[in-house]
């Protein structure tokens, strides 16, 4: 039982904390510069391991260029969450805004000109992340209870 109880708490606290760091990236995006870009390759691809076991089925492969200054520079960032979907719908509707050879607005950290990302915002799988760490959470935190109640008996 503690055994669980410490597992959902770890994977609780990881979702929060990423989800939370992921957040406020797409949060701060919002105010970061913009600069003109072009689509080079938009696609949707599956993850496999060298053993070909598929580990997501729809992930967009998005890269474009960008230009800083006097600088050319290369993202792949759609936005600060995640590259892999569920919906297939979803996924078209995003490949449909952004087609190869597609000029667009590329959002850049100032601070490191080679983040960044082309849809600033806090993103759906963010929320979805912490909606993951809240419910370890409130799993872990009775399992902890309980077991702490079973030890002073």
């Amino acid at each position: 039982m503690r055994f669980f109880a410490f597992l959902f708490l770890v994977l609780g606290l990881w979702a929060l904390l990423v989800s939370f760091s992921m957040g406020l990236e797409g949060w701060k995006a919002k105010q970061w510069p913009e600069a003109k870009g072009r689509i080079i390759i938009s696609k949707v691809q599956e993850w496999r391991t060298p053993g070909k076991i598929r580990i997501a089925r729809l992930c967009l492969d998005v890269d474009y260029l960008y230009l800083v200054g006097e600088r050319v520079l290369e993202g792949h960032r759609l936005n600060s969450g995640w590259r892999c979907f569920a919906s297939e719908d979803h996924i078209k509707k995003i490949l449909k805004r952004y087609p190869s050879g597609r000029q667009v607005r590329v959002y850049y950290n100032p601070e490191n000109p080679e983040k960044s990302l082309l849809e600033p915002g806090i993103s759906w799988s963010v929320l979805f992340l912490a909606g993951i760490g809240v419910i370890n959470l409130s799993i872990a935190i009775p399992l902890i209870r309980s077991s702490r109640r079973g030890r002073r008996y």
